[in-house]
């Protein structure tokens, strides 16, 4: 295994500390129950046994073979009463030529490591999967809050109106368009409420259970760090264990030719044993050998596909590479979509429009402003809201994904106090 690519995965292990569901649940936790009770990553484990199986089967020698014959059997004229009968008892060994069996081994042993490999592919996929069903559900939990926050302003506003329709500033239809803003803000909470309970679950199924037996998640969205060079993102792609493993791939494609090319070489057989000559119970050995003539069939076939199979390795590695590029440059392109819509509400539209939203709220108090004022201001700070948790939520997402298309191992800021 590459070096650096043994280390990355590493760095992806070193958040496999025990944990368990229950509590409040930290993104580190989450990847070690991934990594321990992930359905799929188990049976990995069966296919890397069963490749070993393998190899321990390609290296064992041919069974010998015993063989019994009897001649000259009881018949007719000279052969009556069996007096010249010939039984022969043969031990027979096929003698395999041409390093057939170590062939086999090296295949097997090389098959071994490509089953690693897919290992592997698949590990940094579910931490991928685990890191952003995680932030899906932070995300989900911030959106409650905000459904929340929202409820409480409307529910804030209809007093308000009550009090200015009763002292005639206002007309009775404000009131009851205050109570249709509560109760649409009650709907939105509940669809949040449903979302996050989905997203819980999905991320749940990542380490196999069917139920989110967890309080919370914790994390802190708000962090984001400087957008590293493209350039510098692609330079680190082969560690990828989808592009890594062609090595490990092209190793057993090769030791799958030298196979074929010992199978064109015949094996002997050599056999040897007594035989038991008529009733005078004579003895004489018997001692013999027999190898294919390979006028035709010198596997041909068998060495001309396993050449094929090398020929297009290389083309199948710059397919990973490109499709691996191509992934990667769509996750970029959100990441610097996200920080920059992040870093733009943070300076300018959030604080623009949390400062309008109260200065209308004690505006319209003292009757400077109508009940549309309000809720315009409302919308447009709900707006900037969720438009601040979606890019947040789309950079962590997008850091997911170019984490594991380099291999890089995978944070999250822990939650602020």
């Amino acid at each position: 295994m590459h070096p650096r690519v043994l280390l990355s995965l590493l760095l992806f292990a070193s958040h496999a500390n025990a944990a368990s569901p229950g509590g409040s649940l930290s993104l580190s936790d989450a990847l070690a129950l991934s990594l321990r009770q992930n359905p799929e990553l188990k049976s990995y484990d069966y296919d890397i046994r069963a490749a070993e199986a393998r190899t321990l089967q390609a290296g064992l020698k041919p069974n010998p073979v015993i063989n019994y014959s009897a001649q000259n059997l009881p018949g007719s004229g000279p052969y009556r009463g069996g007096d010249i009968m010939e039984n022969t008892l043969e031990l027979g060994q096929l003698v395999e030529l041409g390093g057939k069996r170590q062939a086999r081994v090296n295949e097997a042993s090389a098959s071994r490591n490509v089953s690693e490999w897919a290992y592997q592919v698949r590990r940094v996929e579910v931490l991928k999967n685990t890191t952003q069903a995680f932030v899906a559900v932070l995300a989900a939990q911030r959106q409650v809050q905000l459904a929340e926050e929202t409820a409480a302003l409307a529910e804030k506003v209809t007093p308000m109106t009550q009090k200015r329709v009763e002292a005639g500033k206002a007309n009775a239809v404000e009131v009851m368009r205050s109570k249709v803003a509560v109760a649409s803000a009650k709907i939105e909470m509940e669809q949040a409420k449903r979302t996050l309970a989905t997203a819980r679950i999905n991320l749940a199924v990542q380490w196999g259970s069917q139920t989110a037996d967890f309080d919370s998640v914790k994390g802190d969205l708000e962090g984001i760090k400087a957008v590293p060079k493209f350039s510098t993102l692609v330079q680190r792609i082969q560690n990828n264990p989808e592009i890594a493993r062609w090595s490990a791939e092209r190793d057993r494609r090769y030791a799958a030719l030298a196979k074929q090319k010992s199978l064109a070489k015949p094996d002997i057989t050599v056999s040897a044993g007594p035989r038991m000559l008529g009733k005078a119970d004579d003895v004489s050995f018997v001692v013999g050998f027999s190898i294919p003539l390979p006028f035709k069939n010198k596997n041909q076939g068998g060495i001309a596909e396993a050449e094929a199979e090398i020929a297009k390795t290389d083309s199948e590695r710059k397919t990973s590479e490109m499709n691996v590029y191509a992934q990667l440059s769509a996750a970029y392109q959100v990441l610097l979509r996200a920080t920059t819509e992040v870093e733009l509400l943070n300076k300018d539209v959030l604080p623009g429009a949390k400062e309008a939203e109260e200065a209308v709220m004690q505006g319209y108090e003292a009757g400077r402003f109508t009940q549309l004022e309000i809720l315009d201001a409302r919308r447009t700070l709900i707006q900037a809201r969720n438009q601040h948790l979606r890019a947040l939520s789309d950079y962590h997402q997008a850091q997911a994904e170019i984490s594991a298309l380099t291999a890089a191992p995978i944070t999250l800021n822990k939650a602020s106090k």
